[in-house]
């Protein structure tokens, strides 16, 4: 039984066609299980249909590849009547037992059907490529439906876009689909352009974001024109105007606030520090959020159609105004960080000489050993002295009171140890007088003495 030329073009398997196929397969199965001489004679009787009926298996098989490869794949499924790939199957003799009937067979001169192994295979495989599914979970299959819906009721381009795209990425033949592509995607970039400008005209913000989500998702190429691509870019710089101009607002009363908490603190407790951190901190991030939000102007500025939408705004007035608004708070801010500079040198000055009065020599009796350690000293701290009074002149306002405090210091204990000197000087200097004292006593003595003595002889 040869497939029916009249059924199609290519010519399609029937449901007469089936039913005989599915008889076939009955008697085939019954020959194969009677076994012996009488199974054998019943199977060469109807050998000759079985050959014929795997023929026609093979072509309408070569025909779903035909229609498989040109994209169509549920057509391919579909072209031959309903049971077709269940019933092939079961007209294949690759069956437990096949080889010894084979070779029985053989020995008589009798001709046995042969299925082409390698048809099947990739008939098969067009089942496994239409329900393959992708990481949405969506198939072959389901985009396939999608498209032909959205082709049928003369659907969104875009959408269809999006579907052709999906396509190709799932499908392991995708040859036919950029052809399908190419088309649709220049068409639909002349009424993107088209669209935008609707857009801007009605302000409608949300349809500008769908749009920039659309041109995202696509790779155009060279069809999307430059101009296109800049002014939606200027649109999305446009829309971030107005995030960035809340958060600017909102960063400027934290800085106003935390300000205010630090003014009512006194200068260096806890709640002046913590103040003051977080304030400063509100003021870094004002700066970031403002520098990005000129820099959203400026892109947004840069195509004409959009200028327009930026000056209707009214964005830098209202710049102008929180930054008005933030200025005495970070002069504030400004004076608190020289103040704090400043007390930190003030602080190393005094720290500085503070540990030079600390080093001064101790007092002690040995007048010598003392003079040359005052003497080291001495130069130590006029060196030290010298400098700290040149840091301190750089201050502003001028030396504080607390310094100059630690300046006398250092002069007070020079002079303490110069006084303890001339102490110990003047000490030896009556020790040496009552020894010679004493020494000229003595020899007075003698002299009476021998005097005395030459008298009395």
């Amino acid at each position: 039984m040869a497939l029916d030329t009249t059924t199609g073009n290519p010519p399609a398997v029937t449901h007469d066609q089936i039913e005989a196929w599915t008889k076939l397969a009955d008697d085939v199965t019954a020959a194969l299980s009677m076994g012996g001489e009488q199974g054998l004679d019943f199977l060469i009787n109807i050998m000759s249909e079985w050959c014929d009926a795997v023929d026609d298996v093979n072509t309408a098989r070569q025909i779903c590849l035909d229609l498989a490869d040109r994209g169509l794949r549920h057509e391919a499924l579909e072209w031959h009547a309903e049971g077709f790939f269940e019933i092939a199957d079961r007209l294949d003799p690759d069956r437990p037992g096949w080889d010894a009937w084979a070779a029985t067979l053989k020995s008589r001169n009798i001709v046995t059907p042969r299925m082409d192994a390698d048809l099947k295979e990739m008939a098969n495989r067009i089942h496994e490529d239409l329900y393959a599914q992708d990481l949405s979970g969506q198939s072959l299959s389901d985009y396939l439906v999608q498209l032909r819906r959205n082709m049928l009721l003369r659907g969104h381009l875009g959408e269809r876009l999006v579907i052709l795209e999906s396509i190709r990425g799932i499908d392991p033949t995708p040859e036919a689909w950029p052809k399908m592509i190419s088309p649709i995607r220049r068409k639909r970039v002349d009424m993107i352009a088209d669209e935008v400008r609707s857009a801007l005209g009605r302000r409608d913000f949300p349809g500008l974001a769908a749009l920039r989500e659309e041109v995202a998702s696509h790779d155009w190429g060279d069809d999307l024109p430059g101009t296109v691509s800049a002014l939606l870019n200027a649109t999305s710089h446009f829309e971030a105007m107005g995030e960035y101009r809340g958060r600017l607002s909102q960063g400027a009363a934290s800085i106003v606030r935390h300000v205010d908490d630090g003014k009512r603190q006194p200068f260096g407790s806890p709640g002046y520090v913590t103040a003051v951190q977080a304030a400063r901190a509100a003021r870094q991030e004002y700066r970031e959020v403002r520098t990005a939000l000129t820099q959203a102007v400026r892109d947004a500025a840069a195509v004409s159609e959009v200028a327009a939408l930026v000056s209707e705004s009214g964005v830098r007035q209202a710049l102008h105004q929180i930054d008005t608004a933030v200025s005495e708070p970070f002069r504030w801010l400004d004076q608190q960080a020289e103040v704090a500079r400043v007390r930190e040198i003030i602080g190393k000055i005094e720290a500085t000489v503070l540990r030079q009065v600390e080093t001064a020599p101790e007092k002690t009796s040995d007048r010598e050993g003392m003079q040359a350690a005052v003497k080291r000293w001495k130069r130590q701290a006029d060196d030290t002295l010298e400098k700290c009074r040149q840091e301190a002149a750089k201050l502003p306002g001028g030396v504080p009171q607390t310094t100059q405090a630690l300046f006398q210091q250092v002069g007070q204990a020079n002079r303490d140890l110069e006084a303890h000197l001339k102490k110990l000087k003047a000490r030896e200097t009556v020790l040496v007088l009552g020894v010679v004292g004493g020494v000229g006593l003595v020899i007075v003595g003698i002299v009476v003495f021998i005097a005395i003595v030459i008298v009395t002889a």
